[in-house]
C-alpha cells in the first residue's frame, strides 16, 4: 500500500469527500459502492479504507459538514431581533429551506438513507451523532431562553418538539405532497405561538 504525504492525505480526503457527497446524492447511500468512489477519485479500495472503514462512515462525514454549515447558518439567524413568534416560526422556516435547497441533506430524507446509516454505523457513532445534535439544540434554546424569546422550562422538552417538528419532514409523502406545505406552515404556526406564549 502507497504512503501518503500529508498534503496528498488531504487531496485525497477531500476528493472522497467531493466525490462520495456527488455519489450519494445521485444514487443513494444503498446502490453507491466503495467500488464507484474508488473510481471516481482515482484510487485503489487499500486507499479508501486507510481514510474510512466503511462507505457508512465516509457518509456520516459528510453529513456532520453538512449539518455544521446548516447549525452556523442557523446561529446567525437566532442573533436577529424579531420577536419572539416572529424567530422561532423563521427558525422553523429556515431550517426546512436549509434542507430543501441542499441535494445531500434531501437525500439523507429519501430511500430510507437515513435508516440504513442508523443500522450500519458503529453504535458509538450514532451515539455521538444524536448527542451533539441533543448537544447545539439544548444550546440554541438556552440563548433563546436567556433572550426571553422561549419560557424557562426544561431545555430537552423543548428541543424534543423541535425535533418531532423537524421529523414532519420524513412524511412528506405519507401526509401528501401537495398539502404538505400547507401542514407545516400550519404546524410551525402553532407551534411557534405556543412555545413563545406567555404563561
Amino acid at each position: 500500500m502507497p504512503k501518503f504525504t500529508e498534503k496528498e492525505k488531504e487531496h485525497i480526503r477531500q476528493s472522497l469527500l467531493l466525490k462520495g457527497k456527488e455519489l450519494f446524492i445521485k444514487y443513494g447511500l444503498a446502490k453507491t459502492s466503495i467500488d464507484d468512489i474508488i473510481l471516481a477519485c482515482g484510487i485503489g479500495k487499500g486507499s479508501f479504507y486507510k481514510f474510512y472503514p466503511s462507505k457508512e462512515e465516509l457518509y456520516y462525514e459528510i453529513l456532520k459538514n453538512e449539518e455544521e454549515v446548516r447549525d452556523t447558518l442557523l446561529s446567525e439567524l437566532l442573533r436577529e431581533n424579531l420577536p419572539p413568534k416572529e424567530l422561532l416560526a423563521s427558525f422553523f422556516h429556515t431550517s426546512f429551506q436549509l434542507v430543501e435547497e441542499n441535494p445531500f441533506l434531501q437525500r439523507v430524507f429519501q430511500d430510507d438513507d437515513h435508516e440504513r446509516l442508523v443500522r450500519k454505523l458503529p453504535k458509538q457513532m450514532i451515539e455521538e451523532l444524536s448527542k451533539e445534535d441533543t448537544e447545539r439544540g439544548i444550546y440554541a434554546v438556552n440563548v433563546l431562553i436567556g433572550r426571553g424569546v422561549l419560557p424557562k422550562e426544561d431545555p430537552q422538552v423543548i428541543v424534543g418538539i423541535m425535533k418531532a417538528v423537524m421529523m414532519m419532514r420524513f412524511h412528506k409523502e405519507k401526509i401528501g405532497e401537495n398539502v404538505f406545505p400547507k401542514v407545516m406552515e400550519k404546524i410551525i404556526e402553532y407551534v411557534a405561538e405556543g412555545l413563545t406564549k406567555e404563561k
